[in-house]
Order: C-alpha cells, then structure tokens, then sequence
C-alpha cells in the first residue's frame, strides 16, 4: 500500500470527488493542495466541510505555479484534461490520479467496474442489490440471522453513483464487495481495472 505520508498532492476541483479525495489523503499524511476556480466566498461551504483536516487552497484559477514540488496531479471528475495546468503536469512527467484510481489501489476487498454510455446506474444498483441478498442468504440458500457479535460482509456503491468510495475504504474488510459506476472522467486516469469489469454499451454520448 502506498504510504501518503509527505507526499504533495495537487487535486483539481473542490466538488464531491475532489473533496472526498482532499479528506481521505490529508488524514493518511499527505500535503494537500486544493484548487478551484470559485472564490473563496463561493466555497465557503466546501472550506467548512474540510474544516478538521490540514488543507492549502488555492482559489480563482490553476496557475502553473501550483505544480511546484507537486508529486501527483489529480484532476477531479469533469474537470478537463486539457487544462493548461494538466497539460503541463504531463510535459513534466508528474502522474495524473483521481478518487477512483486511488480507491482501487487500497481496497482491501474485491472490486466491480460498471462502465458504458447508458445503463451504468441501473445496472450498478441492481449489481449491488444482487450483493446484498447473496450477503443476507446461507450457502443452503436459507436466510441467515447472525448473531449481533458477527460481522456481516456487506456492499459498498459509488463511483458516479452516491458518494466516492474512498469515503469508505478505510472501513472496508477482505470479504466486503465495492460495486462501482465509472463515467469516462474517472477512467482517464485509469492503470488498474477492478476485479470485475463491465462495459455495456459505446455509443456517442455528451458530445
């Protein structure tokens, strides 16, 4: 598991992603720098939101200078990559990341990709409802009532469904299940593929 501890991470975007993000990798040690566009005025709820965790922010635009002693850039979902600032991350060789990259580097338990142009969110939920009952049923396919001292391997949902996931991994155990939707935003950075991955459908889409 990477160790965080020191590491100056760059996000792009204080919405969901990019906060969910900017929280998980402040309380593992790492040197947080957020930036956003708005004014601080306009991010007051998001500044309040992060109050308990060490965070630079860096309102009003992304100027290059950010990229200073920067180790990873991590532009959140829907920011574009085309960015001056990612594109200069990339001419100097500083690797790109998000929230769902992240996440499936330190899951402990197994993961689930859902992706396409339609249907993602439907199918995700039905995944994840699957989960649940297999969860709730004994192998002899009767329902189990545990006693209130077991644990109960459960489902986990996000992605670009619900919250990001990296809200959770830290409660995550070995025989839990993370069901994720990913758009095409959280797939650019992508390395690693979940354990299990879906592509319903390709067509053009938001064009």
């Amino acid at each position: 598991m990477t160790d965080w501890t020191g590491r100056r991470v760059l996000i792009l975007g204080a919405a969901r992603q990019g906060m969910a993000l900017a929280h998980w990798l402040a309380r593992h040690g790492a040197h947080v720098t957020l930036s956003d566009s708005r004014s601080m005025d306009e991010l007051a709820s998001a500044r309040a939101a992060l109050a308990d965790v060490n965070i630079e922010w860096a309102v009003g635009g992304h100027p290059l200078e950010l990229l200073e002693n920067t180790d990873m850039l991590c532009p959140s979902g829907g920011v574009p990559l085309t960015l001056p600032i990612v594109q200069e991350a990339v001419r100097r060789g500083i690797p790109l990341s998000n929230d769902t990259q992240i996440f499936m580097e330190v899951a402990p338990c197994r993961t689930v990709g859902i992706t396409g142009s339609a249907g993602k969110t439907t199918t995700t939920s039905l995944v994840a409802k699957m989960a649940e009952l297999a969860f709730s049923t004994l192998d002899d396919g009767s329902q189990t009532t545990r006693s209130s001292t077991a644990r109960h391997p459960r489902s986990y949902v996000g992605g670009n469904i619900g919250d990001p996931l990296i809200n959770y991994v830290d409660d995550m155990h070995a025989d839990d299940l993370a069901i994720l939707e990913m758009s095409s935003f959280q797939l650019d950075q992508a390395t690693i593929s979940p354990d299990i991955s879906a592509v319903l459908n390709i067509t053009p889409n938001h064009l």
